[in-house]
């Protein structure tokens, strides 16, 4: 059995930035549904924002110490590439902070010790 080809560092970055991006939309559209509304999928939600931002820090930190030397082959725009999935992680941030602060209005007390975490 042949064995897999290691991925492009900048291409694994980006796949992984795409599986995060899929679970934040995952998890907004599941905050909008009825059920949601319940203290206790509330608290779910929140504590998936939480693990979800720990993730999106830890691409970022990846994305930060990539460089062009890091690539087997030359890869075209890589600045421009890395910007784009800085951006992207950015986005996923900011989502993933509103609905971490809408949740957390609808029972401050609960919340209020985590808030630091996404501002």
């Amino acid at each position: 059995m042949l064995a897999r080809r290691q991925r492009d560092p900048l291409q694994s970055l980006q796949r992984r930035n795409q599986e995060l991006k899929q679970q934040v939309d995952d998890l907004l559209s599941e905050s909008r549904l009825k059920g949601a509304l319940e203290a206790s999928k509330r608290r779910d939600i929140y504590q998936r924002c939480i693990q979800l931002k720990q993730a999106i820090d830890e691409n970022k930190n990846t994305l930060q110490k990539l460089s062009k030397a890091d690539e087997p082959a030359p890869v075209g725009s890589y600045n421009q590439k890395k910007e784009e999935e800085h951006n992207l992680l950015d986005k996923l941030t900011q989502q993933l902070q509103e609905l971490a602060v809408s949740i957390s209005r609808e029972n401050v007390a609960e919340y209020a010790p985590f808030l630091p975490f996404f501002l």
